[in-house]
């Protein structure tokens, strides 16, 4: 089994994955990031949720991580080298070359899970595509034919959004994100919360069809396929006629195929 960690900024997800005779998802458990955790705090919770889903840790033969918050980072590469007897690879430090192009004015700006998204588009044969990551931060990057990073765009996750709009009004409550498939019944809302739900999803439904719609305009991204990943992107589904696929784990699946790429090298 290969362990594969996403440190994103608000969670940190690990997934087990089987590689026997294809690359196979056997379980996934999401944590908060707290930059107090430690190794010795992760450890019991993440020996738990193997216990929970009846696997072991000594089965687990290699860990590939992926991180955009230094902290939680250096906390996640104490538990690996604490407590797994494996080899462990990290994107941007012992994974430096992905073997993609990375065509934007400063390659080190590129976020790791971005880089990986890229790069597991590449390996699933799904690029070239625009690929849209439902994450603290919604993103759509431009991934080539030939697994290239080429640019992208960074706007603020949808409960970021919701989150600001109840920190930063007297009399607005907090709401929680649901999906809304009936603009004739969900469009207008008849109270504040209702009001506050459909401007929160069908303004992110506008903002991704009218930015999908804007890349698409430039000629040579015309056929880009449009995928959706990140916790969030169900949601939307059945709302988003342009979007042709949603693989909801395609980082984690890109950091098992980069360590198994290395393995082989």
């Amino acid at each position: 089994m290969i362990l594969a960690i996403d440190c994103g900024n608000t969670n940190t997800v690990f997934a087990l994955y089987t590689t026997n005779k294809e690359i196979k998802q056997l379980s996934s458990w999401r944590i908060n990031n707290d930059s107090k955790r430690t190794a010795d705090l992760y450890f019991p919770w993440l020996l738990k949720m193997f216990e929970i889903s009846k696997f072991e840790i000594k089965n687990v033969k290699g860990v590939s991580i992926a991180s955009v918050v230094p902290e939680t980072l250096v906390n996640i590469k104490s538990l690996i080298n604490k407590y797994f007897n494996v080899k462990s690879l990290v994107v941007n430090e012992n994974i430096l070359d992905l073997g993609i192009n990375v065509n934007i004015d400063n390659p080190k700006e590129a976020g790791a899970d971005r880089l990986v998204n890229s790069y597991a588009a590449y390996k699933l044969k799904i690029s070239p595509a625009i690929i849209i990551d439902f994450g603290t931060a919604t993103t759509f990057d431009i991934v080539g034919k030939n697994g290239s990073y080429n640019g992208g765009i960074i706007a603020p996750g949808v409960n970021l959004s919701l989150e600001a709009l109840y920190l930063a009004t007297a009399n607005l409550p907090k709401v929680s994100l649901r999906t809304l498939v009936d603009t004739n019944s969900s469009i207008i809302g008849k109270n504040t919360v209702t009001a506050m739900e459909s401007g929160i999803f069908w303004g992110y439904v506008s903002m991704i069809e009218g930015l999908i719609e804007k890349i698409k305009s430039v000629d040579k991204y015309s056929n880009y396929k449009v995928v959706a990943t990140g916790g969030l992107s169900n949601l939307f589904k059945k709302s988003l006629n342009n979007i042709d696929l949603i693989v909801d784990d395609l980082t984690l699946i890109g950091l098992v195929k980069l360590y198994l790429n290395n393995k082989k090298n």
